[in-house]
């Protein structure tokens, strides 16, 4: 939400949340702010807590190389998790990665050529004749590394009605379900709350066309055009697939946000043909200028001037 917490403090009946944007007031609070949880805990409770971000770098590589493994290959865990893991994605890819690196930057998701050295090298050791020159990007990752190496989960003993979600580091993913259900029930316990009778419990996510017969793919097209129009032609993502992840609850408002939910960017060629396009979709679904449009939220904006303007 572009919405930056600066101070949290307990008041009656709740908590009082200042931010970027303005005051708000609440019963509870979860902390769910990973490698910046210990921030919000700390300000809070005066048992603290400490969290290191721990850098992981991957190679993606582009679908040619998909099949080099049928399976994830595991090297042997260790002190800092699962290590270098070789993997095909459910999307066709390669996926090579992570590293383990501790840093003190919560921002710094650069990769850097150490890393990815180490990448490919431990890579290797357990995988033969990875094609390495088919990477199509690279991309790095913080893991919420807690010192006692634990989740922590639940309400502070004295700070009531503050919920911790912090530490939640590898397997974090995987358990982030049953993390959700748990923390719902905390708060359906403490709220006394009742789940409606028509309540909805499944979403639908953004309509793939590929998963139409050819028969409803036309009619699709007939009733709904945009879903005719390829954008970025990598993936074959249509016009009416971005412009569904943008209209819906939540929506997506920049191009990693489209990307997360369509797949749009993804490909070999990275965004490099479909971005303007993605672009001008947002600007118009979002009522923006294509100079308000980022890549990934807050300051990210990518179009600066126009290059007539310095002639």
């Amino acid at each position: 939400f572009d919405t930056e917490v600066t101070d949290l403090r307990p008041v009656e009946d709740g908590w009082e949340i200042r931010t970027s944007k303005g005051t708000y007031k609440t019963r509870y609070v979860v902390n769910a702010a990973g490698v910046y949880a210990d921030k919000f805990h700390n300000m809070v409770s005066n048992k603290k807590i400490h969290i290191t971000p721990r850098r992981g770098d991957y190679c993606l590589l582009d679908k040619t190389a998909g099949n080099h493994v049928s399976h994830t290959v595991f090297a042997l865990p260790g002190k800092y998790g699962k290590g270098v893991l070789v993997t095909p994605t459910v999307h066709g890819n390669l996926l090579v990665g992570p590293t383990a690196i501790d840093i003190e930057n919560k921002e710094g998701t650069n990769t850097t050529r150490e890393g990815l050295n180490e990448v490919i090298t431990k890579a290797e050791m357990n995988v033969k004749n990875i094609p390495m020159r088919q990477v199509i990007t690279s991309f790095a990752g913080l893991r919420a590394h807690e010192d006692g190496h634990e989740f922590l989960i639940g309400e502070l003993e004295d700070a009531k009605g503050f919920i911790d979600c912090a530490g939640i580091e590898s397997p974090g993913l995987t358990s982030s379900p049953a993390i959700g259900e748990m923390v719902a029930d905390i708060l359906k316990e403490k709220m006394d709350l009742k789940e409606k009778e028509n309540f909805i419990a499944t979403r639908k996510g953004v309509l793939n066309p590929n998963t139409l017969s050819k028969e409803e793919r036309i009619q699709l097209i007939k009733e709904k055009p945009e879903y005719g129009n390829i954008i970025c032609r990598c993936e074959m993502i249509t016009e009416g697939e971005i412009i569904d992840a943008i209209r819906r609850p939540l929506g997506a408002k920049s191009l990693d946000g489209v990307k997360r939910r369509t797949r749009a960017g993804m490909g070999r060629c990275q965004a490099g043909f479909c971005s303007p396009r993605t672009m001008e979709i947002l600007a118009r679904e979002c009522h923006k200028s294509m100079f308000e449009i980022t890549k990934s939220g807050g300051n990210s904006q990518i179009v600066k001037g126009i290059n007539k303007d310095s002639l």
